[in-house]
């Protein structure tokens, strides 16, 4: 199975670049991705989705980070999910290991001048799974274990997620 999507994200939501937390970016990104899924054998399956990103300029950067820069454009980043898992229980648990990789290739820019020393990139693995209550109920869990973090935190990270088909 194949599923192609061009999706953007708008910038919406309140910023301003005094706050070291904002709900909106102040920017434009489009973040295609090719994703599929490989029926291995009947229990076992493969699934990744591939990104390519691509951010708009802000034009009212984070005065902490670029105090004196009228704009800033973050890098191009490739990034990919992936999950191996098998059916542990029919119908009801599927359990497997998942992960996650992202390299930014482009250099952040600031005032039309790349920023060097500012890439980023991490790898992550850990074991997940997800219930099957009902066709349309659906828990997962994921754990993350990063590594090769390079100019980002690197750390652990647990998901939980309830998913309900309406």
């Amino acid at each position: 199975m194949h599923r192609v999507e061009f999706q953007c994200i708008l910038p919406t939501g309140s910023y301003s670049p005094n706050e070291d937390l904002n709900a909106g970016a102040n920017f434009f990104s489009f973040d295609p991705y090719w994703a599929a899924t490989w029926f291995v054998v009947p229990k076992w399956t493969l699934s990744w989705r591939v990104h390519y990103l691509w951010n708009d300029e802000n034009d009212s950067p984070d005065v902490h980070v670029f105090p004196t820069a009228k704009k800033t454009q973050a890098g191009q980043a490739v990034h990919l999910n992936w999950a191996a898992s098998y059916e542990a229980i029919e119908k009801r648990l599927d359990v497997g290991v998942n992960g996650y990789f992202l390299s930014q290739f482009t250099d952040t820019r600031a005032d039309g001048q790349d920023v060097l020393g500012r890439r980023e990139q991490v790898i992550a693995v850990g074991p997940g799974a997800v219930y099957h209550f009902s066709q349309n109920d659906h828990l997962f869990f994921n754990s993350y274990f990063e590594m090769d973090a390079r100019n980002r935190t690197e750390g652990q990270r647990f998901i939980l997620r309830f998913v309900h088909h309406f």
